[in-house]
């Protein structure tokens, strides 16, 4: 299929037409290595048979460019099999008068290559004459076509046969089609330049004539320049090749992939056609990584046939890409000025380099091909000089690295620093990934040792942290022991946030409490090693978390800071909220101090992204389960713009998590859901997952968002939930409430205590950790078991009172009330109603009312009141699910109300309406026209109808049956 190539057709069909009239020419083919010069040739060909010329053809090449008239050869023998032979032996001895004395008139002109030597180093100085009397000869008959592709391959005497009839073209009816590879070095030879660029001097006349020669005239020469397809020939091919509609985003993949050259998006189809790709977005960036085989192959003898400057500056340019300049292309390929100028002229014929700049031509895989092309030893050295020279000559470092990064072995200092400077400048921009490449590159080279391996080892753990955290983990213990100061472990060791240090990780907290061992001992005093002990301290705390005896210890200490602690430094704050942490879980503490000290501390620290390697994302977790999140959510609004713009995956994730623990606490419930999402998503296999204190708010919230299979998947997920016990607490917790959805009652209640004797054994007793004994007394009263049931209960009222937060009570009122009997159960549920009025959580407010309006010792009036209103709250806090779960409640009352006033009859409404106006039954009976006795009968029914005991009751019975219908 030939596209694009209809102007350089009508220009080869022109010739044609001027060669029938007796006016031949010279139809010069150019363009880059795999242009298509070879198909156009094949385009022409059968243009000209279906005009009935004479075509004569070969195809140079390398593996004949030493034997003598071979290219002669192969266009004689293209006439066998085509011609009829009597009009080949006609021609043949026509032609053999041109050499006199080699072959006899009568000798058998058809046997002229076969049966007698014909190029005798007699018989090839006679071949220019003798090759013009043969095409004379056809062409006194018929028009002719002489084709010759990859002209710069010929034997020099075929080169020397064919200038002869070249020179007679413009008086005889004989086209001359050439092509060549404009840059190859065969291509500069005389001969060569001589056929392509041809005098006008019409040269010695033909040995036959049997036509009128034309008067003497210019030839009109013409040279096709073949160039890239454009966008819309790539999706043809697409299309065509794949047999399917095209994806723009594959199309514009293939193309940038192959710059347009047909050969190459020839290549890459064809590849991708083997490999079961599909034309779709999909599939386009494996299409991106194609690099057949024999493209390279055929790239690779291109530069095998040439100079080694030619070859060396390919490669100069490969690798300096877009920083390429002449200085440092003549540099790095070791060549002078001229052989540069030379080679980028050669390169640029061929294709391979852009004619208006100084770079490889667009095309990424001639890009890899030409890497690939190169040999390794000559690549590592070519790359590491590369680097050297873009950084001395103040390029950015990370230029200067990615040389450095494919390079087999690093050799000297000089290449780790520049790895090193580039590491800083890709945390600078915000990209820890790239960092993290780059110093685990510097790590490999072998002559690093003692401390300067372990700076290192410090800096790629750094980077690692947001991207990686098990693997900073482990550079850190690796680089402890080579550390020479007990400063310089301490830094080392802070390196790595508290929620990212899991105790049994690399024995971690050992590491930790031998660092801070050491630093007591050195007997200094300073600012920065007290700073340095309370870090390590907070981190001390933050660890135990879970042992029972240390929680007391840590309790004493928070005790032993007074009111209100300093928080004034660094240390100081980390101390501080690592012993709030203990007081929270253990419920040791009000939530209003504790959500005082955590708001002023928070007014002490601006919004990082950084933030999230410190004991900060604890005091989120503090001021959610106070309800206090006043200025929360701004906070990390700002933090979480910090760290999409500078920051990896996991500080994304952990600001996603606290995010969605905030949400939570206001009764934000979508938007909670969705933070969950997005922190799961960020919390891949190479970070090693959620760090513990994320994975458990990441579960609290799915579980509060109705979406216990997600928070069960959250925790079987994390590489601690079986050894942690507050995330094995939570897993229970995801398959009770799982259990009890599929109305297994009996199970549900087993999960629900075994997650509370976990928690209870470790010491956290706050219910706003884990609301585990108000999930038990729901099974207990769906069981029947009210006495447990309402014990359970209590026991999480009393706690939450305990604590202080109006959300957690709230929430443990609910469960109080849903399992007690009587007018108390409505009673403790509208206490919740007046207490989580005083709070921020609509939607637990909205909870609390639904609660009320369907609970069956709930008044007929209230219950209807209590739904409307909880599904007004629920609109303003947009939460869909609780709404159509209130509605169906409504639609259910409204049902009732209607039922039960359609069984008054209408006389019975009348009686009921004047006796409730104060008229006695005679007078009712005088009114109407009916009896005394009907009146009472009327009466009587419409008592039993209405739950009333009598005419008492009736007036407010009638009013409140007319709200109800009103409702």
């Amino acid at each position: 299929m030939l596209l694009e190539r209809e102007s350089a057709l009508a220009e080869a069909t022109a010739a044609l037409r001027r060669t029938e009239s007796g006016q031949g020419s010279l139809l010069t083919v150019e363009g880059a290595l795999g242009a298509g010069r070879t198909t156009f040739l094949e385009a022409v060909a059968s243009l000209a048979r279906d005009r009935g010329f004479v075509l004569l053809t070969a195809q140079a090449s390398a593996a004949e460019e030493n034997f003598r008239l071979g290219l002669v050869r192969q266009l004689v023998d293209s006439l066998r099999g085509i011609i009829p032979p009597d009009d080949l032996d006609r021609w043949l001895r026509q032609a053999n008068p041109a050499l006199p004395g080699h072959l006899p008139p009568s000798a058998p002109a058809v046997g002229l290559f076969t049966n007698i030597p014909p190029w005798s180093r007699y018989s090839w100085q006679q071949a220019p004459r003798w090759l013009a009397a043969l095409v004379g000869s056809i062409s006194d008959e018929r028009p002719v076509v002489i084709m010759v592709d990859d002209l710069q391959w010929a034997d020099t005497e075929s080169l020397e046969a064919l200038a002869l009839p070249l020179a007679q073209r413009a008086r005889r009816r004989i086209l001359f089609v050439l092509s060549a590879l404009p840059g190859d070095a065969r291509g500069n030879r005389r001969q060569v330049r001589d056929l392509l660029s041809p005098p006008s001097a019409q040269g010695d006349e033909p040995v036959s004539a049997a036509v009128p020669l034309r008067p003497a005239e210019k030839p009109r020469d013409t040279t096709l320049r073949l160039a890239p397809l454009g966008l819309g020939s790539v999706r043809t091919l697409v299309e065509t090749t794949l047999g399917e509609a095209a994806d723009p985003v594959f199309v514009g993949t293939v193309a940038a992939r192959s710059g347009g050259n047909p050969l190459l998006l020839r290549a890459v189809l064809d590849e991708a056609r083997f490999l079961g790709l599909y034309p779709t977005a999909a599939d386009a960036k494996t299409a991106a990584t194609l690099r057949p085989e024999h493209l390279r192959q055929r790239l690779g003898a291109f530069l095998q046939s040439q100079p080694d400057p030619v070859r060396r500056v390919a490669y100069a340019l490969t690798l300096l890409g877009d920083t390429a300049a002449e200085q440092f292309v003549a540099r790095l390929a070791d060549v002078d000025d001229t052989e540069q100028a030379q080679a980028v002229e050669v390169l640029r014929l061929a294709g391979l380099v852009d004619p208006h700049a100084y770079r490889l031509t667009s095309g990424t895989v001639l890009h890899d091909l030409l890497e690939e092309n190169m040999p390794a030893q000559e690549r590592t050295a070519m790359r590491e000089v590369t680097a050297e020279l873009l950084h001395r000559t103040g390029h950015p470092a990370e230029v200067a690295a990615e040389q450095l990064m494919a390079v087999i072995a690093l050799r000297g200092p000089q290449a780790v620093q520049i790895l090193r400077t580039a590491a800083d400048s890709a945390l600078r921009r915000g990209s820890p990934r790239d960092a993290t490449r780059y110093l685990r590159r510097a790590l490999l080279d072998s002559s690093l040792s003692g401390h300067d391996r372990a700076r290192l080892l410090v800096d790629l753990a750094t980077a690692e942290r947001s991207v990686a955290t098990a693997a900073s983990l482990r550079h850190i213990v690796e680089a402890v022991p080579l550390l020479e100061s007990v400063r310089e472990r301490a830094d080392a060791m802070l390196t790595l946030g508290p929620l990212q240090m899991d105790p049994p990780a690399f024995r971690i907290d050992a590491i930790r409490a031998s660092i801070a061992e050491e630093l007591h001992q050195s007997g200094v005093e300073d600012h920065v090693e007290r700073e340095l002990a309370l870090r390590l301290e907070a981190r001390e705390h933050i660890l135990a978390a879970q042992d029972p005896a240390h929680l007391q210890s840590a309790l004493r200490r928070f005790h032993d800071l007074g009111p209100s602690p300093r928080l004034a430094t660094t240390g100081e704050r980390e101390l501080v909220t690592s012993l709030m942490h203990i007081a929270f879980v253990a419920n040791a503490v009000p939530a209003e101090r504790l959500t005082r000290l955590c708001t002023q501390l928070l007014e002490q620290e601006p919004p990082t992204a950084a933030h999230v390697h410190t004991t900060l994302p604890l005091v989120m977790n503090i001021l959610a389960g106070g309800g206090r999140t006043d200025g929360a959510a701004q906070w990390l609004r700002k933090a979480n713009q910090i760290a999409q713009r500078r920051g990896g995956d996991v500080e994304q994730a952990v600001i996603r998590s606290e995010q969605a623990l905030i949400a939570l606490a206001e009764g934000h419930m979508t938007y909670a859901r969705n933070k969950v999402i997005q922190a799961d998503t960020l919390a891949g296999p190479e970070t090693s997952g959620l760090p513990t204190v994320c994975a458990a708010v990441l579960a609290i919230v799915a579980m509060n968002t109705r979406e216990p299979e997600l928070a069960e998947q959250l925790l079987t997920q994390h590489r601690l939930h079986a050894e942690n016990q507050h995330l094995a607490a939570l897993l229970h917790v995801a398959r009770g409430t799982i259990a009890a959805r599929r109305d297994e009652p009996r199970a549900a209640l087993d999960h629900f205590l075994t997650a509370g004797r976990r928690t209870q054994q470790i010491g956290w007793l706050n219910p706003e950790i884990l609301p585990w004994s108000s999930c038990a007394a729901l099974m207990h009263h769906r069981l029947g078991e009210h006495e447990e049931a309402r014990s359970a209960a209590q026991l999480e009222v009393d706690r939450s009172r305990a604590w202080g937060s109006a959300g957690t009570l709230g929430r443990s009122l609910v469960a109080l009330g849903r399992v007690t009997s009587g007018r108390e159960g409505p009673e403790l549920i509208e206490e919740a109603v007046r207490v989580l009025e005083k709070g921020s959580n609509g939607y637990e407010l909205s909870r609390a009312l639904y609660a009320l309006g369907t609970h069956g010792d709930t008044r007929r009036h209230r219950r209807v009141a209590a739904l409307k209103r909880a599904h007004d709250v629920a609109d303003r806090h947009d939460d869909p699910a609780l709404m159509k779960q209130i509605r169906s409640k409504l639609i259910e009352k409204s049902r009732e109300t209607e039922a039960r006033g359609n069984r008054l009859t209408p006389a019975e409404r009348k009686v009921a309406r004047l006796a409730a106006a104060g008229l006695s039954n005679s007078e009712v009976s005088r009114q109407l026209g009916t009896s005394s006795r009907m009146v009472e009968k009327h009466l009587t029914n419409s008592y039993q109808k209405l739950g009333i005991s009598g005419r008492a009751g009736l007036a407010k019975a009638l009013k409140g049956l007319d709200r109800d219908q009103r409702t």
